[in-house]
């Protein structure tokens, strides 16, 4: 198509369907199902109630209380470290066993196959407080 052939008119149609095809949401596409488990995390989890709990406790991270950005930038650089540790370092562990990762009231845990070769699965959390006890399991 010659664009110098077309009149004033179809100009502006074209720009005018160039912008609609631009202004709606792409589909995403995922080569990795992982960073399609790490999406729907980022884009379900409730980062503001983290940020309300955060604010309302008084709770800061290095002296400054977050932001919602720096909330989801720590969730994915922890839940990328789960990945990485569930499929490294600790994928001598027992394959039904999540490894964490937590930081600053977040703990992020991967899930691996049997294999151990694959991420089955993620999950993200805001702990405020816990307590466990008990023996050991063997």
């Amino acid at each position: 198509m010659n664009v110098e052939n077309l009149t004033h008119e179809e100009i502006k149609t074209l720009h005018t369907l160039f912008g609609k095809l631009l202004d709606e949401p792409q589909p995403r596409v995922y080569l990795n199902i992982v960073n399609k488990y790490i999406d729907d995390i980022l884009d379900n989890f409730n980062f503001a109630k983290v940020l309300k709990t955060m604010e309302a406790l008084d709770w800061q991270w290095r002296g400054e209380t977050p932001s919602l950005d720096d909330l989801r930038e720590q969730a994915e650089r922890l839940l990328r470290g789960a990945i990485e540790a569930r499929l490294g370092d600790y994928k001598s562990s027992h394959w039904e066993l999540g490894v964490i990762n937590g930081t600053g009231g977040f703990q992020a845990t991967a899930f691996c196959d049997e294999a151990k070769t694959r991420i089955t699965g993620l999950d993200l959390k805001f702990v405020v407080s816990e307590w466990d006890e008990g023996e050991p399991e063997e």
